[in-house]
């Protein structure tokens, strides 16, 4: 299988190779992954005029390609250039949660998401420790690669993919579970001297309710979400018309 591996914390980060390193022997892999930090990218992309860098880094395993731009720029440049047609792609291990709301923020869950659209399988992963060591990236990893055959056969539909996220404790099972919608990320900005403004913000899970891919992480699951690009609202726009518009 070709697989390709990228993320949003930069091409040397730890939990992108801990779990690379699994697939390095049986499989085709690539990184093609940002030459820095790009936390919170989102589906950010570089448009023309714009010019990326795209460079092989030697020193691994496998084939590596630092991008000088977003996530999703790196998954179009291995798409079209330099690891075309992977089988699979996965971002992550991302340095961090990617629960709820984070998911609209995103650089790892947007480079999934725009794999899926190119048409590949996709799966973003991320770990709830902002200060993880290498060995409990290495534990994510190996859920990832024991389950890997499952993982690949779960019919989605075209244009969907798999979040997964891992508990910041040992993991007491497997939730399969939706997103949760509720806010738990309160934004604080505020201003400094010199007309400058602090982005700031804190965490609030008090109203958080039962069933969603927060709840259950928080409380030692791992969770499963399958996530679509499709933001359509169904209900709303079968009960619109377009009568009453003026021209």
């Amino acid at each position: 299988m070709r697989i390709l591996f990228t993320n949003d914390d930069g091409y040397d980060s730890i939990g992108l190779h801990a779990v690379a390193d699994l697939f390095k022997n049986e499989h085709d892999i690539a990184v093609v992954a940002p030459d820095m930090q790009k936390s919170a990218a989102s589906h950010s992309i570089t448009l023309r005029p714009g010019v990326l860098t795209c460079r092989e880094v030697t020193g691994y395993d496998y084939k590596v390609f630092a991008v000088g731009g977003s996530p999703v720029d790196c998954v179009k440049t291995a798409a079209s250039l330099v690891f075309p047609k992977p089988d699979l792609v996965i971002s992550g291990i991302n340095n961090g949660e990617n629960l709820g709301s984070d998911i609209w923020y995103s650089g790892t869950v947007s480079a999934a998401s725009d794999a899926a659209h190119l048409g590949f399988r996709a799966i973003a992963l991320s770990l709830d420790n902002k200060h993880a060591a290498e060995d409990d990236y290495k534990a994510c990893a190996k859920f990832v690669k024991s389950n890997i055959s499952l993982l690949a056969s779960i019919q989605l539909p075209p244009k969907s993919l798999l979040n997964i996220n891992f508990p910041n404790s040992k993991p007491i099972g497997v939730k399969i579970t939706k997103m949760n919608t509720q806010i738990t990320f309160v934004d604080e900005y505020v201003f400094l001297e010199n007309n400058v403004v602090s982005p700031e913000g804190r965490r609030d899970y008090s109203a958080l309710n039962e069933d969603n891919d927060e709840y259950w992480c928080k409380r030692g699951y791992i969770t499963i979400t399958p996530l679509l690009m499709d933001r359509t609202d169904y209900s709303v726009l079968k009960a619109m018309s377009e009568d009453g518009f003026l021209l």
